[in-house]
């Protein structure tokens, strides 16, 4: 029987939504202020009474901490020892576009705060609807034991049972105390009349607790989420809710003994579990997220947040080779880099009038706001990647113009190279000059010709670029080619003629009205049947038919906490396939292509262009999108069917873990569609497609399945085995960007092979997603490697997922996404280790591991991650 009601006081971290985001930061900092003043006016208070206060992220916190006065500091601290203040973990609330490094990097202040003394131990991750599975590995590692979610369900769907306290068990096994709760505010003020009206809370606190008892809720005390009663969304404290509560309780007795309590999200935790172990369910799978379809509203941004995660996760690594090196202007720069990705990835992507007033100043104003934190990170991420390879030019030395390529993986890469060509300025044999770089001659470039490359090489058009023959590269190493002979790839079996592209191995036929019709390797049909607007390559326009948004989610009812039901799961969609207009044909410079243009009704215009490259088993797509300012709600979509038999399956990389989709996600957690973050592979018994997305992370799997439901887990119908890559929509109701005018490039890599080990699948994805990187440098003196590797790996089938700089040595994270453990050996190679440990993700000491001739020897259980820091 539930007598008592906990509530966490917390004002919402939206960074935007409902003022310009320089303002919400400011606006934070004065609640904490407030909340200081609250908490010590109320410090005599009885227990249940006292004012407490939860800092919902750290980032906030920590922008207070830094702009605080030093008796300010103080008082903060002594509220903390009083239990009247705590920081709950996660840097912000955060989206599943983080990848592995981000979801460490965004719980990187936890140290900055336990230095302080200040005990953080929980996590929130507040209004978002889900967070990836790695995330509980990842926090675990750093010492946070509960996890609340505060699921606001507008476009969305809470897990089942709900609310409820659970083990979420990790991929490998280990588990956190997670919470499937309330939204914040709303239930609280509306529902149960909190702090408002004394007379009426009386009467629904004990109604409250009887519905939630009918649903099987096992515990006495029952945890909910409390904002400000007037603005839901970064309110201040509530400076009448201590009173209110102590008044309450000396009234309960109407109440049938139920109290209320002004409790922190810790000591709930620590009070579900002392519960008996039959009352807390254990469950196993990815908390898909349902809300991050909006980041196909700003699908332009979202590519460049992706490439600048994977820049920053290669400049970090570049860092490693020299670790011992530390200059405070690129440590700067890297927290630069990281604040500006992570607010982007952050779940607020603009005001909340952007959809019903898309002009408004206030819309502008936050969607600018926003555009620019992935502007600003990822630009500096990618000149710090730039840096680190500039630095091994000068290692490897060389007077005359040379091309350095550095493979990034924990795995060996045999590939070609994609640089800039120009025509030649005489008749002269040599086919390029320059690399796109007009004074890169023998005399050697400037340092501005340095800097300027990664802007040069950035977006190269077809005439532009020319394809190296194939180089072979170790894991984490480099080689350097002399420019002059960075050769261009022999068109050999190359050919693109009347719909047909070949290389000798890998065949695709288009139709000549339009869309892929086969896809052969070796022979070896991968690609499925056309079906009603299902057809490889043919892009798609979906409208909602009535041109109403609310046709797909209604105005939910306020009292009520299902909000989901808003939910229309009739609602009607009208879909057109693209309009053929033209193609081309044309095999040059090492590789063969076709390209097919489309349009669509509302005037919007597609390219897809199909790509064979040498003799690499592999087809490159790109599918170039012209979009009109289109407010009125609808989506495109790029079919991709399969030739699967029956009893197919798929699989998809999130935020650190590698989930099968349906059956390792959670009840309710989001199946109409996923986020992925690198590939996304989807397979039978003998065959697998495995497609490479860096650019596109958003996929509806087996048809059209978004707002379908089915199954009572929330599973939908999977009609075929096929991959649909939504590349735009503005479907959201708020917040999100209602017109999405001019061109955005989405590339994938289709990958079809043989059924094989989900990491051997991934290796060969994971090599398109993130490239082999060039930078060419010249008067660098004497040559002094043309070859080198920071270390020898030999992973096996595990994905190496960060390498850093730790102390005077580094570290290599790596993850094993299959079944079954792999063996691993790390050996010298430029750094030569003399000690080794096995360490948590966020570092520190760890088993100390034996090293023998600079070589140690480790296992990675099935499912797992492990970090092994090296010195």
């Amino acid at each position: 029987m539930i007598n008592e009601i906990l509530f966490v006081h917390h004002s919402h971290t939206d960074i935007g939504y409902t003022h310009p985001q320089p303002v919400v930061m400011e606006l934070h900092r004065r609640f904490i202020d407030e909340a200081l003043d609250i908490a010590e006016r109320t410090a005599d208070y009885p227990d249940d009474a006292k004012f407490r206060w939860t800092c919902e992220v750290t980032g906030g916190t920590m922008d207070w901490w830094v702009h605080a006065s030093n008796a300010d500091r103080d008082r903060f601290l002594a509220a903390v020892k009083r239990g009247q203040i705590e920081v709950a973990g996660m840097g912000w609330h955060m989206t599943p576009l983080m990848d592995h490094s981000m979801v460490l990097d965004v719980l990187k202040p936890l140290k900055f705060f336990r230095e302080l003394g200040i005990p953080v131990r929980s996590a929130m991750n507040t209004d978002v609807n889900g967070l990836p599975w790695g995330v509980v590995d990842a926090l675990l590692d750093h010492g946070i034991t509960g996890i609340s979610m505060a699921i606001n369900e507008h476009y969305g769907h809470a897990l089942k049972p709900w609310p409820r306290a659970f083990n979420w068990q990790a991929p490998g096994g280990r588990s956190i105390t997670a919470y499937n709760g309330f939204i914040y505010g709303v239930t609280s003020d509306r529902s149960l009349q909190i702090p408002t009206n004394m007379e009426e809370a009386r009467a629904r606190v004990p109604r409250w607790a009887r519905k939630w008892e009918a649903t099987g809720y096992p515990h006495p005390f029952l945890m909910m989420q409390i904002t400000n009663v007037r603005y839901h969304d970064n309110g201040s404290p509530q400076a009448a809710l201590p009173d209110f509560i102590r008044n309450f309780n000396e009234g309960n007795a109407s109440t049938g003994g139920i109290k209320l309590r002004l409790g922190t999200i810790s000591e709930f935790f620590d009070r579900v579990r002392q519960q008996p172990a039959e009352t807390m369910q254990t469950l196993r799978g990815d908390w898909t997220d349902w809300w991050n379809f909006g980041a196909g509203s700003t699908a332009l941004e979202t590519a460049q947040a992706m490439r600048g995660q994977r820049d920053l996760d290669a400049a970090t690594g570049l860092d490693a080779w020299h670790p011992t090196e530390a200059p405070r202007r690129r440590a700067m720069l890297h927290d630069v880099a990281r604040k500006g990705l992570a607010l982007y990835a952050e779940h607020t992507w603009g005001a909340d009038r952007s959809i019903t007033q898309p002009y408004s100043p206030e819309t502008r104003t936050q969607q600018l706001l926003k555009l620019a934190t992935v502007a600003e990170g990822a630009s500096v991420a990618r000149m710090l990647r730039r840096d680190g390879l500039e630095r091994l030019g000068i290692e490897a030395g060389g007077d005359e113009p040379t091309l350095l390529v550095y493979n990034p993986h924990g795995f060996v890469v045999k590939q070609s190279v994609r640089l800039p060509y120009l025509p030649p300025m005489t008749d002269a044999p040599d086919p390029k000059r320059g690399f796109g770089l007009e004074d890169l001659v023998p005399t050697g470039p400037s340092s501005h010709r340095i800097q300027r490359q990664d802007v040069v090489t950035s977006d190269l058009p077809e005439h532009g670029a020319y394809y190296t023959a194939p180089i072979e590269i170790p894991a984490l190493s480099y080689v350097t080619i002399p420019a002059a002979k960075a050769a261009v790839m022999p068109n050999g079996k190359l050919s693109a003629r009347d719909g047909v592209l070949s290389n000798g191995r890998l065949t695709v036929s288009l139709d000549a009205k339009g869309g892929l019709v086969s896809l052969k390797l070796d022979g070896t049909e991968y690609a499925g049947a056309a079906s009603e607007h299902l057809k490889f390559g043919v892009p798609v326009l979906e409208r909602v038919a009535s041109g109403i948004r609310t046709d797909m989610f209604g105005q939910p009812d306020l009292e009520s906490p299902d909000w989901h039901l808003a939910w229309h799961r009739d609602w009607q969609a009208e879909r057109f396939d693209g309009k053929l207009v033209g193609s081309s044909e044309a095999v040059e410079r090492g590789n063969a292509r076709i390209v097919q243009s489309f349009e669509l009704p509302n005037g919007d215009k597609v390219d897809v262009l199909y790509r064979l490259v040498g003799d690499e088993p592999v087809l490159h797509v790109e599918a170039t999108v012209i979009k009109q300012p289109i407010v009125e709600p609808h989506a495109i979509y790029l079919p991709m069917p399969t030739a699967l038999a029956a009893g197919w399956d798929a699989h998809y990389e999130t935020g650190g873990a590698v989930a099968k989709l349906d059956d390792e996600q959670l009840p309710y957690a989001s199946r109409h569609y996923i986020t992925a973050q690198r590939f996304i592979r989807i397979g039978d018994a003998k065959s697998e497609v495995t497609v490479a997305c860096p650019d596109a992370p958003l996929w509806q799997v087996g048809g059209y399945t978004f707002g379908r439901f089915g199954d009572p887990d929330g599973r939908v119908t999977r009609e075929r085995p096929t991959l649909v890559a939504w590349l735009t929509n503005n479907y959201w109701s708020t917040n999100f960007q209602a017109d999405q005018g001019g061109q955005t490039k989405y590339r994938f890599t289709v990958v079809p092979a043989p059924r094989r080990e989900l990491g051997a699948s991934a290796q060969a994805a994971l090599s398109y997603a993130q490239p082999l990187a060039t930078h060419v440098y010249a008067e660098r003196g004497a040559v002094r490697s043309t070859a080198a590797s920071l270390l020898t790996l030999d992973l096996g089938t595990a994905l190496l997922t960060r390498l850093e700089a730790d102390g005077n040595g580094v570290a290599i994270t790596v993850l094993n996404p299959g079944d079954v453990e792999v063996k691993a050996k790390v050996g010298a190679g430029s750094f030569k280790p003399n000690k080794a440990s096995r360490t948590p993700l966020l570092g520190g000491a760890g088993e100390a591991l034996p090293v023998a001739g600079g070589a140690v020897a480790f296992t990675i259980a099935p499912r797992a991650w492990t970090r092994i820091a090296l010195s």
